[in-house]
């Protein structure tokens, strides 16, 4: 992992993608198509990002897909996705292929409880874990005068935002919140861009990323992201023939590029756009001299 990572992708890595029989372009949606927001329910794809998406996602041999920590049903709603997107959210815990024609959306079948008929569902030690979780978060509250961080309540987590916070007190409560990791070890955390996500569930988005993969198929790959929670993906990507990572902002990453901003996203997004239109409307060229040989087999036969 390197914090030196150049800058925009290379003219030959983006080339080799825009020509690939067939891509999958995955994103991450907070950060990368959506601006960060304060209040995460307005969050919302830069109109150049969401145009973008569009066309790529009806180019032949064209894969869009969604890799979030938001929930499936959030993650739909808010991304403004063309049809043929596929989806994975809660950081890989839910999945929703049936673009593809696969089955029906839902959740993926890794690590799903044994005493719940919905996979989604937390199990009995998963709820003991939400439970310690939503109590020391309680007692944080009471402790800290603030209210300028607050819970997202996940179906297997919670993140605790902090980004609203006073810097001495989102400090108080990053050191809090530091203690409760130690102290629920059968939770993952992650810490991201002033966010705090516990999981009960040990899947990521890289877990998510190997799905799609497999899913569409995709002979070459593109993800887009850029919180920690997103490295994971780019990790997969690493030894994917075909697959480049471009991390959105500062930060160490295992990226291969590194781009500023969302601005820089929808820009990204669409050259590629019309660099794979143009790879797919060309018509398919003849190695050289095999013109010349079926005239010549041609002749030999008349």
């Amino acid at each position: 992992m390197s914090a030196d990572v150049p800058g925009p992708p290379r003219a030959e890595a983006l080339r080799a993608l825009a020509h690939a029989p067939s891509l999958l372009i995955a994103l991450d949606f907070d950060g990368v198509l959506a601006p960060l927001q304060d209040d995460p329910a307005t969050s919302a794809p830069l109109p150049e990002s969401a145009r973008a998406v569009r066309r790529l996602a009806a180019l032949p041999g064209t894969f869009v897909g969604y890799i979030s920590g938001r929930p499936l049903e959030v993650l739909r709603e808010l991304s403004q996705a063309p049809a043929p997107a596929v989806f994975v959210g809660s950081h890989g815990a839910e999945e929703d292929f049936s673009a593809l024609g696969a089955a029906d959306p839902g959740t993926a079948d890794r690590g799903a409880g044994p005493d719940t008929a919905d996979p989604l569902a937390p199990d009995a030690g998963e709820r003991r874990t939400l439970a310690r979780l939503d109590a020391a978060f309680a007692d944080i509250s009471g402790d800290v005068d603030d209210d300028g961080f607050w819970m997202e309540s996940k179906p297997l987590g919670r993140a605790f935002h902090t980004r609203d916070a006073r810097p001495g007190a989102a400090r108080a409560v990053g050191e809090r919140l530091d203690e409760v990791a130690a102290a629920v070890p059968e939770a993952r955390v992650v810490r991201g861009k002033d966010v705090y996500e516990f999981t009960t569930r040990h899947v990521t988005k890289g877990d998510g990323l190997r799905a799609m993969l497999a899913r569409t198929g995709a002979a070459a790959a593109l993800y887009v992201g850029d919180d920690v929670t997103d490295e994971d993906a780019f990790a997969v990507l690493t030894g994917v023939p075909g697959g480049l990572g471009v991390k959105v902002g500062a930060g160490e990453t295992a990226a291969e590029a590194r781009i500023g901003a969302p601005s820089d996203v929808a820009a990204l997004l669409a050259g590629l756009a019309d660099a794979r239109a143009q790879a797919v409307a060309a018509p398919q060229r003849e190695p050289a001299g095999a013109s010349e040989a079926r005239s010549t087999s041609s002749g030999a036969t008349e």
